[in-house]
């Protein structure tokens, strides 16, 4: 089962004064962070001397004073940030000044920035056209421009008049979607962003690569069983299948025991709202014995006008239990009419050719046939 679920994001751009950091290459302070990581996970003199070999303790203690801007607290432990350089080797080279920023918002992503451009100065700053920042982007986090992945930036801080950030807000026609895949037998997910956003004078598609989020997808399911998949069934949270009407289902849903379902509105817990869903091959099964004993019928007659020959009683008896056995059905006991119920009724005017097929080979059988083989078989249980 999957499901893949997308919702929009509203895009705003504004231009601030900023703290910012661009992450560049430093191989010598992705050693520093390796061997911090190896050693209580603490960036100290002895670390970057025994990584680095030749610098003076000074030297030494200027790295640790630097690491402490970017890669660890004030204690010395190794920040996120810090376990960043060691992966990549890329650390942040402060800088300040204005820039051109496009900020995306959702429980999801968090308070990310798409894109980031440097700004020349101004000498007309358009005070009275200066607005308090609503959403703040988040602190310390790397970003990864969608307009070129290889860059990837930061916020160190957003100076503030008494608290408060003031941006001029810029128009844009940038658009973004979240798009989040579930897998359930993998229990595994990822998402990524799609759209458009400004590049110089030009819109341009969004780079984004798809991201890992780590939620239990059984366990959305199960939260969406009580609410959006109850107008299409009961979700059974032990059997991990939605229990359904016989009534409505196609011949592929009959035949797979699946179904693709479109939900509209969805939540995901802690992860926010979606605006639309799609699950494919959701597990189902009969809702009620009543179902099980119509959808295994459905199934037999499918077969035999599919599939048209001389069938002995045997041969159908055997064939409704390959149709119910190991399936949803046989849990609810469903059961094969005897021979004379099934070639009943105006069989031999609908389907002519499955009536003498199922007819004859009993009329004609050469071997007296008792009234256990004639009779009901009951699938699940005892015939």
């Amino acid at each position: 089962m999957r499901a893949s679920l997308s919702t929009t994001v509203p895009v705003q751009r504004f231009a601030v004064l900023a703290e910012m950091a661009w992450l560049e290459r430093r191989p010598e302070l992705g050693l520093v962070c390796r061997a911090a990581g190896e050693h209580g996970d603490r960036i100290t003199r002895d670390t970057v001397q025994t990584v680095l070999p030749g610098l003076s303790e000074a030297g030494a203690d200027n790295v640790v004073a630097c690491a402490r801007s970017w890669g660890c607290d004030a204690s010395g432990s190794l920040s996120a940030l810090g376990d960043d350089v060691g992966r990549t080797n890329e650390a942040p080279v402060p800088e300040q000044g204005v820039y051109d920023l496009w900020l995306a918002q959702h429980p999801v992503l968090g308070k990310r920035l798409l894109s980031a451009q440097r700004l020349a100065s101004r000498r007309d700053p358009r005070f009275e056209a200066i607005e308090p920042l609503v959403v703040e982007p988040d602190r310390g986090v790397v970003f990864r421009s969608v307009l070129d992945p290889r860059e990837r930036f930061l916020v160190r801080d957003l100076p503030s008049n008494h608290g408060q950030v003031g941006v001029l807000p810029r128009p844009t026609q940038a658009s973004c979607e979240l798009r989040w895949d579930l897998d359930f037998e993998a229990e595994h997910d990822h998402w990524q962003l799609m759209g458009r956003i400004e590049s110089a004078k030009a819109l341009v598609v969004i780079r984004h690569e798809p991201e890992h989020d780590g939620i239990d997808p059984w366990a959305v399911i199960e939260r969406w069983g009580e609410g959006p998949l109850a107008s299409f069934g009961r979700w059974d949270p032990e059997l991990r299948r939605l229990h359904v009407s016989f009534a409505g289902l196609d011949d592929d849903s009959l035949e797979r025991f699946v179904l693709t379902l479109s939900l509209e509105g969805v939540e995901v817990p802690g992860k926010g709202r979606f605006g639309h869903a799609v699950l494919e091959d959701v597990p189902i099964g009969p809702a009620t014995a009543e179902d099980a004993q119509l959808w295994a019928m459905a199934r037999l007659w499918r077969r035999l006008a599919h599939e048209p020959r001389y069938r002995s009683r045997d041969d159908v008896r055997a064939l409704f239990a390959e149709l119910c056995q190991g399936t949803p059905l046989e849990r609810h006991r469903p059961t094969l009419p005897s021979h004379e119920t099934l070639i009943d009724g105006d069989l031999h005017a609908r389907q002519p050719e499955v009536f003498w097929n199922l007819a004859a080979p009993v009329d004609l059988s050469p071997h007296h046939l008792g009234a256990e083989p004639l009779g009901e078989l009951r699938v699940g249980g005892a015939s």
